[in-house]
């Protein structure tokens, strides 16, 4: 599928691609202390309700915007727009805690899926490899590449939380072809696991893409369409001579 001397660099997503978090329906079980913060505060009724109101309010102002925002922003955000009421320093409260609960609770959602390594392996020394993520707090993708033993694999780990840019805008893919050296972008692969972020916008900016196609497993993923090249497993991302 894929020539590595057709490549200088390959850029990878991070969670759900590299590395899995919640469990295979997407669900987050898992971050039930966090939600609880808000709970035990009177601000909701139940973590469910919680819940409910994030999602909605990520769909809204987060899904498909080029500028990110951290959690305690989001759920500060989410707050003024659903719990107007609340007083602001059980706000600060909350926010604090609710952080304080993720960093607790997140990493004990994560593994690695199936050919991860082997798959790193077989690219190892072919190309130039980075990760590209959007992720709400600084720092994170490229501490749980390093805690799940990925990390040396990569010339650069790239957050959204830390340079302020998410996908699918512009700006954070090229701030990862400058990080890179300037490659021709006809001449990096970008692959993970969402259709926007990872492999119809690298496509608009001229880069080569693949699909980690998840719809199988996750419930919460789209399956590839046509056109769009795609896998399902990594053991199928194999760099041809």
């Amino acid at each position: 599928m894929v020539t590595s001397t057709s490549l200088d660099w390959i850029f990878f997503d991070c969670f759900n691609t590299l590395i899995d978090d919640f469990d295979t329906s997407g669900y987050e079980a898992g971050l039930a202390p966090m939600y609880q913060v808000p709970v035990a505060a009177g601000l909701y009724q139940a973590i469910e309700d919680v819940r409910a109101d994030y999602h909605r309010w990520r769909l809204e102002h987060i899904a498909g915007q080029p500028h990110e925002q951290t959690l305690q922003q989001r759920f500060r955000n989410l707050l003024a727009t659903y719990r107007p009421e609340a007083d602001a320093t059980t706000v600060d409260q909350v926010l604090a805690e609710m952080e304080v609960q993720f960093m607790q609770c997140f990493p004990s959602t994560l593994r690695l899926p199936a050919g991860v390594e082997s798959m790193l392996q077989r690219w190892q020394g072919q190309v130039s490899m980075g990760v590209i993520s959007n992720f709400f707090l600084a720092d994170w993708p490229a501490k749980m590449l390093e805690r799940h033993g990925l990390r040396p694999y990569f010339k650069f780990v790239l957050d959204s939380a830390e340079c302020g840019k998410r996908k699918p805008g512009d700006t954070i893919y090229q701030m990862a072809l400058e990080v890179a050296g300037n490659p021709a972008p006809e001449r990096v692969l970008f692959i993970g696991d969402h259709l926007t972020n990872d492999a119809i916008a690298p496509q608009k900016l001229g880069m080569q893409s693949i699909y980690f196609d998840r719809s199988a497993e996750r419930t919460s993923s789209s399956a590839a369409p046509p056109k769009i090249n795609a896998i399902t497993h990594w053991d199928q991302f194999i760099p041809n001579p």
